[in-house]
Formats: C-alpha cells, structure tokens, sequence
C-alpha cells in the first residue's frame, strides 16, 4: 500500500501530470493529430506554470498553515497544555553516517527545534521520534540541544499512516504507560492526550491520520515550519507570477497535501 500511495501521489501531482500530459501530447503528435497535440501540450505548460507561480502558494499553501496561527501569530509553547507525550514526526532530519556524525537537517528540522521547546517547558515528559531510522537522523540533534537518550523513544515508520498506526500501538505498551505515570509532568486525563509536532503545511492531513488510524487519542496540534505563510507575506509584482523554483516545491507539496486531505475525508 505505500508503495501504491507513493505512484498514485506521484501521478496526480502537478509535476506528474505535465509529465503525462506531454507525453499524450507526443503520442498524439506521432498519430499525426496535431491538433490534439498541440492542445495537449500547451495545456501541460500552462499548467506547469501555474504551480510554479509564488501567488499560488498563498491560494493553496498558506489556508493549510492559517487554522494553527493565532491572531496572526505563530503560537508559543507555552500557550500549549501538558500532555503524555510530544510526537515529532520524521521528514525534517537526514542522516549520511558513512561520511558525518552530526545531524544534517532539512527544510522541516524546526520541527526537532518545536519538539525540544515543548519538552523543556514541561508539557510532556517523553518525545517520541519517527520517521526513516530516527536514532540516526533525529537523535543526533536532540543531544545537542542537551536531551538524555532516555527522554526518546523512537518509531520507524515510511509515512503518516504508518506513524498513526504505530504510536497507537506504542501508547498501548504497558512499559511506556509506566514510563509516563512515573514522571511528574504526565497529565492525568483518561484518553490519552499528545503533542503533535509536525510542519505546519502538514498538520491537517496528519490529524485526519490520527483520527482516522488512532481515534482514542486526544490530538493537540503544536506546528512548526510556517513556510507557506512566510512566502504567500513576502510576494510583491511580477514575482507573484513569474516561474520559481522553490515555490514550485511548495506549491507540490500543498497540492498533495489538499488531495490526502480531500481523499481521507471523503473515504475514511
């Protein structure tokens, strides 16, 4: 099913289909329909360039982020309530061991910055990292911002789907239950309650997952990497409309963001 969900995000991105679109173009134009072809292909530019316009990111990418501001702003952890653990999904951190012991951080790496702010302000007494092999991508950072390994649990997991699924199975553990009743700042209600940490394009469609995969868990959402809303502030004539190549990345990842979101609400 990953493997499936990753073809099918694949195709109906905006890079995927200009792809197809010009290659229908070019079959048309080898069964000598012109016409057809050159329809097809200039629609596939057209449509290329509009997911590389930066104003698209403010008509796609900053509604995603907007829900999560408050009066505008970017909340602070200490507007957040305690709860029983700081989930910190994958996707901000690399990691190349054969060539460098310290962390390599992406685009997303405020979410580990996120993380470690909740945690030293006491709103959970554990942080849970996922993602691809997070003991060699994540936990390098958090001990240099000077967490114990024992403050860490890790999930291995490929998506968000599989994240839900997994830190369910996890807060079901007694050995973590215990873990979490042991230490001062656990919370006391009856379902259990996290901190999700994630990219703030990305928070929508991960609390569907977690209603959907995980319904006995309180999700409170605690978002970083307010990327979306930065550019669609900072776009100024003709830029707005001109091609750019990180807006196209934005744009993308908003587009599939919307088509996780459409789908899971309509078929969960």
């Amino acid at each position: 099913m990953y493997y499936i969900n990753k073809i099918i995000g694949f195709v109906v991105s905006p890079v995927g289909l200009s792809i197809i679109g010009g290659a229908c173009a070019l079959i048309c134009f080898r069964l000598k329909r012109q016409r057809v072809a050159k329809w097809l292909g200039w629609a596939s530019f057209a449509w290329l360039w509009l997911w590389m316009m930066p104003i698209m990111t403010w008509v796609v990418g900053a509604p995603l982020e907007r829900e999560f501001l408050v009066d505008g702003r970017v909340p602070t952890v200490e507007t957040f309530p305690a709860a029983d653990a700081i989930i910190l999904l994958g996707g901000g951190m690399g990691a190349d061991t054969n060539h460098n012991s310290y962390a390599e951080m992406a685009s997303g790496a405020d979410r580990v910055w996120q993380a470690v702010r909740l945690f030293k302000a006491g709103k959970a007494p554990v942080i849970v990292a996922t993602g691809f092999y997070p003991q060699d991508t994540t936990l390098p950072l958090l001990k240099d911002f000077g967490l114990a390994e024992d403050c860490v649990s890790f999930l291995e997991a490929r998506n968000t789907e599989e994240e839900a699924k997994g830190i369910k199975e996890l807060l079901e553990r007694v050995d973590f239950q215990r873990r979490v009743a042991e230490s001062q700042s656990a919370q006391s209600a009856s379902k259990p309650r996290i901190l999700l940490v994630t990219s703030a394009w990305h928070t929508k469609r991960a609390r569907l997952m977690f209603k959907k995969y995980a319904p006995e868990i309180e999700v409170l959402c605690a978002p970083a990497d307010f990327e979306q809303t930065m550019m669609a502030e900072n776009l100024f004539f003709p830029k707005e409309i001109l091609p750019d190549a990180n807006a196209f990345y934005f744009n993308s990842v908003a587009f599939r963001e919307w088509i996780g979101i459409v789908g899971y609400t309509l078929f969960r």
